[in-house]
């Protein structure tokens, strides 16, 4: 796969100190960014201001080695001050991965914006390439302390679908700090700076459910549906039949992606392949049969998606690898592996409903072909129990269709409440 210059998503480089500061905690905000400052091997000061005062101060935290909250506080940096919650983020280790290692930022951040278009994620608000690894930061419009279970569950997701770029699995506290652009990192003595970004500001709810279905995890809006189907089952006392096991799902799945790829000669066209593979590695995953899941990817790789890049294949294989040691549960969102909906895989795949139609897709079909054959089914159903078409309805009932009350000139309730007291009239003949 081609990756992306980080230049087409970056319109935004080399920000100072101060311009970096106003984008993320521009004025007005709700409560005070806190800033960290090393003194000296043991001798680190934590402390908040107000907008004036720290960007006064700007000059000399950029002379030292200084960190800037990516949250607000209203006193210190503990989490039984935090005020608000400001952005999503990720702080991306690359350097401990294999792929990676000799990588230059700017090729690392090329193959993160790639990764994220794959996912269908919006872009970072800022880049910030940190001395040694990369930092991605989505600013969002600041939700209140009340909402931080929630904050923390996207955090968990966030960092989760970029385990491949080596994200920090414990930077997700709400009160972690990034260096300001300009300090010295004193590990690498290289510059921090800006490296890209779109700027953006976005809602919370948006960027959350955006990040659960990259996920492949339920939305919040889904969950709900889920739990007030739920509720109405219950409150019904309905007892009605199970679905397929998410085991059985995705070997349907499985099949799927393997007619896809044999419906195009065994080869999976050029600019799907990463998503295709992907796909194919998530359904393995779940199948409790398969012994040797690297073997199984590695072997899908060359026979389907040759030319890949092999750092993206061993990506890939790393990613399912450790997804497949997760505990199995019976609810798709609580086993922590990815639970694709088929019309999600359809529309990245390029999948429309007259090709779901003549492969014979059981699974991996757009949303449209799903509700066509839910309602087939159901006409199907309804047939089988003794439901007519409204033609053999009017065929099989002659009033329906000669309408004699009109000749009668009373009306249809009239007619039928006659005819059941045995007191309709003789037609009248010429």
């Amino acid at each position: 796969m081609k990756h992306t210059s980080p230049s087409e998503f970056a319109p935004i480089l080399d920000l100072t100190a101060e311009e970096y500061f106003h984008l993320l905690h521009p004025e007005g905000s709700r409560g005070k960014a806190a800033v960290l400052c090393k003194l000296g091997a043991d001798d680190v000061q934590t402390y908040s201001l107000e907008r004036v005062p720290l960007l006064m101060q700007m000059p000399q935290l950029v002379d030292r080695t200084s960190f800037l909250s990516l949250n607000r506080f209203w006193s210190g940096r503990k989490l039984k001050s935090l005020a608000a919650l400001n952005a999503l983020y990720v702080d991306l280790d690359y350097f401990h991965m294999p792929q990676w290692q000799g990588k230059s930022p700017a090729e690392v951040q090329g193959a993160f914006v790639a990764h994220l278009q794959i996912l269908g994620m919006p872009q970072p608000s800022v880049f910030l390439q940190t001395g040694r690894g990369l930092a991605a930061i989505w600013l969002i419009q600041p939700i209140p302390v009340s909402a931080l279970r929630r904050w923390q569950g996207a955090m968990g997701a966030l960092i989760d679908l970029t385990g491949a770029f080596g994200a920090d699995k414990v930077c997700k506290d709400a009160t972690r700090v990034f260096r300001i652009p300009g300090t010295l990192n004193e590990k690498s003595r290289k510059e921090v700076r800006v490296s890209g970004g779109c700027r953006e500001r976005y809602q919370f709810d948006d960027l959350a459910d955006q990040i659960y279905r990259a996920a492949g995890r339920p939305t919040r809006a889904e969950l709900q549906e889920r739990k007030t189907r739920k509720a109405k089952k219950h409150k019904a006392n309905t007892t009605m039949p199970r679905g397929l096991t998410q085991a059985e799902r995705f070997r349907l799945i499985h099949n799927d992606l393997a007619v896809f790829r044999d419906a195009h000669g065994g080869l999976i066209p050029i600019g799907i392949r990463n998503t295709w593979l992907h796909f194919y590695a998530t359904s393995l995953t779940h199948l409790p049969d398969v012994t040797n899941l690297e073997a199984e990817i590695l072997r899908a790789a060359q026979s389907a998606t040759p030319g890949l890049d092999r750092n993206e294949v061993t990506a890939i294989i790393r990613q399912a690898t450790e997804k497949a040691k997760l505990r199995t549960s019976a609810t798709s969102w609580a086993d922590g592996r990815y639970h694709y909906k088929g019309a999600t895989m359809a529309e990245h795949l390029g999948i429309t409903p007259t090709l779901a139609r003549a492969l014979g897709l059981k699974q991996v079909i757009p949303e449209e072909e799903r509700k066509r054959r839910k309602a087939e089914a159901e006409r199907q159903r309804r047939a089988d129990n003794g439901a007519m078409s409204r033609n053999e309805y009017l065929a099989a009932n002659s009033a329906s269709r000669t309408k004699p009350w009109l000749a009668l000139e009373i009306s249809r309730t009239k007619y039928y409440e006659l005819k059941r007291a045995g007191m309709l009239p003789e037609p009248v003949t010429a």
